[in-house]
């Protein structure tokens, strides 16, 4: 396969600022890989990621840590006398065990992180659970603190498909059974105790849509009242929902405020800041290329469509919004790139695009590009960093941190 002596450059010129710090100028940014011990191809390092401040943590579901696809979690810190990121804890559940496939979910909030353990046979009841573990600022340690479950009892698919931390408040979704459709998902609201450091399920919702609008579950994020919930349909030509709620703080009960209907995407990707959402659609349009829209909440409560962001090229099925990451007036999409003429897409990327508050409209910034077709398995940014994930069966997982500026 040849190049076009631009891309060849450009993606020369990343690889060199992997290899040695250097800024580097076609995505105006300095991108590192972060090192990792485990080299096994396919254990699915970077299949989740989360950051969170100064701290990270990154998923590694088919880790053999204990035993075939058990799963493991890597909690990374920003050492600011090294200037570099650096593992600081490997963590594995105490009930580690073969199949798990723990890391394949993740979030972080402040000083502790919430990690998902769940398989991915949706139509299969399994022992899946999401586990809470907390750093000791004294002596340094990451232990665990809590695993939590959902109702045994309940037909709602594969636990801990989703997790979400803010907090005292966690938010855990089940994959409802996407294979035949037969039942929705739920999503669990768990919150901590400060005074006996237990947590304990405050919420169970469902959306109001019947299943051919999609089979709630899947995606979700939470910040603080706030939560956001994915309902995709599988099913072609069949869009899919996402469902927002907001808590009453008088009487704690979880309200849904409002459905998004016609979202075309098999794996709904969502993320919530403060007053706006971002909602993918890999989907969308004749060409199937993608768009990502942003929501924004008014002043009298309503959610309200503002912006559609588009890749800057697109590609006919670009999957542009396979994953999407809002943090403040920075926005990043994922989507493939570089066709090159084949019938298939060889290469994916990471779109970055910011807002401009006197236009009121986002604007296209950058692209961060390694020239592989797993990166972008998961993203997440704050305003001053972006990590990306690049797992596949193929080879070990990497992630990858961009210094934004």
């Amino acid at each position: 396969m040849h190049l076009p002596a631009k891309t060849y450059l450009a993606r020369t010129l990343i690889l060199l600022g992997l290899v040695f710090g250097a800024s580097v100028r076609p995505v105006g940014a300095q991108i590192a890989k972060l090192e990792h011990p485990d080299t096994t191809a396919g254990n699915f390092f970077g299949v989740a990621v989360s950051v969170d401040g100064d701290r990270a943590i990154i998923g590694a579901s088919a880790e053999n840590a204990c035993g075939v696809n058990s799963g493991a979690a890597y909690v990374f810190h920003w050492n600011d006398r090294e200037r570099r990121w650096a593992e600081e804890a490997r963590l594995v559940p105490e009930d580690c065990d073969a199949g798990r496939f723990f890391g394949r979910a993740v979030s972080i909030s402040g000083n502790r992180v919430l990690i998902g353990s769940a398989q991915s046979f949706f139509a299969t009841k399994t022992s899946n659970a999401a586990y809470v573990f907390e750093l000791d600022p004294v002596t340094g340690t990451w232990t665990q603190t809590a695993r939590l479950t959902g109702d045994p009892a309940m037909e709602e698919g594969a636990f801990g498909s989703s997790v979400s931390l803010d907090g005292d408040r966690a938010l855990i979704t089940t994959s409802g059974d996407p294979s035949e459709g037969r039942y929705h998902g739920a999503a669990y609201i768990f919150e901590r105790d400060p005074e006996t450091n237990t947590w304990k399920q405050t919420a169970r919702l469902v959306g109001s849509g019947a299943r051919e609008y999609g089979i709630f579950g899947g995606s979700g994020d939470l910040e603080g009242d706030r939560l956001v919930v994915a309902a995709s349909t599988y099913v072609r030509y069949r869009p899919g929902s996402v469902y927002i709620f907001e808590r009453d703080p008088q009487t704690g009960i979880w309200n849904e405020v409002k459905r998004i209907s016609g979202i075309d995407d098999f794996f709904i990707s969502v993320d919530l800041d403060g007053n706006r959402l971002i909602v993918g659609e890999s989907r969308h349009g004749r060409r199937k290329s993608g768009i990502a829209t942003i929501y924004t909440r008014s002043h009298a409560g309503e959610w309200r469509p503002t912006a559609t962001i588009r890749p800057p090229s697109p590609y006919d099925d670009g999957a542009f919004g396979a994953q999407v990451s809002l943090s403040g007036d920075r926005a990043l999409v994922v989507g493939y790139d570089e066709q090159l003429g084949f019938e298939f897409n060889i290469d994916r990327v990471v779109y970055s695009f910011v807002f401009d508050p006197v236009k009121g409209t986002w604007r296209y910034e950058r692209v961060f590009d390694i020239g592989e077709i797993a990166f972008g398995s998961a993203i997440d940014h704050t305003d001053r960093w972006a990590f990306i994930g690049e797992a596949s069966q193929q080879k070990a997982g990497s992630a990858y941190v961009v210094r934004l500026f």
